[in-house]
């Protein structure tokens, strides 16, 4: 397995992490919204990789956005879901943080994630 699969992979779980809470009868919304990041983040990391292109240790995914632009620019146009997407990647993870996050919200996080997947998944092979 080559190591872009791996990181599909991983972010193949993430995806399914947020589609078992979301269909539970409780819904842990800020983890659901956390995955989300995760997966378009890895999916990110997977595209960087197949192309040979090293990056940092960071879950900014704007800065990931801009470097996969680098490539190919077609990717700014994935910008906006990324950026809704980034505030997820730490402040759920501890107490107090976005408190206020419903159901829609996790919704629309997993929404923005497949956007993401899908558009790499369209320019992979390019």
């Amino acid at each position: 397995m080559k190591e872009f699969e791996k990181w599909f992979r991983k972010a193949e779980n993430d995806f399914l992490v947020i589609k078992n809470n979301i269909a539970s009868a409780e819904i842990p919304i800020d983890a659901c919204c956390f995955h989300a990041q995760q997966a378009a983040e890895k999916y990110l990391k997977a595209y960087l990789i197949s192309k040979k292109i090293h990056f940092p240790k960071i879950h900014d995914l704007k800065a990931l956005i801009i470097l996969c632009a680098d490539i190919n620019p077609a990717f700014n146009s994935i910008a906006e879901p990324a950026l809704k997407l980034s505030d997820y990647a730490i402040a759920p993870r501890y107490p107090d943080a976005f408190d206020d996050l419903t159901i829609d919200d996790a919704r629309k996080a997993y929404d923005d994630a497949i956007v993401i997947k899908n558009f790499i998944l369209k320019h992979f092979f390019e």
